[in-house]
């Protein structure tokens, strides 16, 4: 079955793809449709978790306060979206460091009223130089703050929906080149994320992940981006266990990349019916146990109905909001 053509991403939008199934899923729904259940046991080890949380440039640090309230634990992380163009986020970083909390800047390299396609891609620009003033501003302005950031660079490059992506062998030029900047500017504070989705798109050996991967030397954290759209979005897309969406790719990042820290980058569920979004949560935390080297996992808690996908927010029922409490964000001790 071959993917519809990925839908255009808005400023604030993400349209990540998870694997088409081939198979039926009659024992996936009855595992559905059950009840949340006792709250599972706790992995082996510590886990991170994070949410997205939209970047507003007046009052961000209330915005997140009062988001935050709603979960049982500080989060690890904070994630929010920038593109080319604007400086370093300092009021960002602030409120999140002030909240306990890590930020991750997913730079998405593209200025926001770019069309999003191959034909305004800022990749030449970028590995040719024409962005080196910025990227020697916001490095500097990074090192001067000190605090440690991570830096989702070109995130879901393997995917067709952004400017950046199609073109692996640019890609790979345009991130080492930016790199050489930050370390020439000595900002070692600043973490660099690779992150493709989980699926690429188009799925063709060109445009395999792998081909985008800038070399260890290049890259301090392999990540992954993936969703469980559910049975509603359309008829693409239908209810997919953490495990189903995730496990090929992981098992795969354990060979290929097994010296680096893994993280969920994104992920979400949609409300789906009753409690299945609860149990898909609990279930999750049980899946990723099994994945040592995923250290984090962060949620992208927004609403993107208006955009054509589902809510993505953990609150949207009770059950949900007590589930990812009980699990992921659950009170740690001191």
């Amino acid at each position: 079955m071959t993917p519809p053509p990925a839908r255009l991403r808005s400023r604030e939008s993400r349209v990540g793809r998870a694997r088409a199934a081939l198979a039926l899923l009659s024992a996936g729904l009855l595992w559905a449709c059950a009840g949340a259940g006792d709250p599972p046991a706790p992995p082996a080890r510590a886990l991170r978790w994070g949410i997205y949380q939209i970047y507003w440039s007046r009052d961000y640090a209330e915005h997140l306060r009062r988001e935050l309230k709603k979960f049982a634990s500080t989060p690890d992380y904070v994630m929010f979206f920038r593109d080319l163009g604007r400086p370093y986020p300092k009021a960002a970083v602030d409120a999140i460091t002030a909240a306990g909390a890590t930020p991750i800047v997913s730079l998405e390299l593209w200025h926001w009223h770019d069309r999003p396609s191959p034909e305004t891609t800022r990749l030449d620009d970028l590995a040719g130089g024409a962005y080196d003033a910025f990227l020697t501003r916001w490095a500097r302005a990074a090192r001067k703050d000190g605090r440690k950031v991570l830096l989702r660079f070109g995130f879901e490059m393997n995917g067709d929906w952004f400017s950046w992506g199609g073109r692996p062998e640019l890609f790979v030029r345009a991130w080492k080149h930016a790199r050489a900047i930050f370390e020439s500017e000595k900002a070692h504070n600043v973490v660099w994320v690779w992150c493709p989705n989980v699926m690429s798109v188009p799925d063709t050996p060109e445009n395999s992940m792998h081909r985008y991967y800038p070399g260890d030397a290049f890259v301090d954290v392999v990540a992954l981006d993936g969703y469980n759209f559910g049975c509603d979005h359309d008829e693409w897309h239908h209810w997919q266990s953490f495990g189903e969406i995730f496990d090929e790719v992981l098992a795969d990042f354990a060979a290929r990349y097994a010296k680096k820290p893994a993280l969920i980058g994104e992920t979400a569920c949609p409300p789906g019916r009753g409690e299945q979004r609860a149990r898909w949560i609990r279930d999750a935390y049980e899946q990723i146990a099994k994945w040592p080297q995923v250290k984090g996992v962060v949620w992208f808690n927004l609403d993107k109905r208006r955009e054509g996908e589902p809510d993505w927010r953990i609150d949207t029922t009770p059950e949900s909001l007590r589930a990812f409490n009980e699990t992921f964000a659950k009170k740690r001790p001191r």
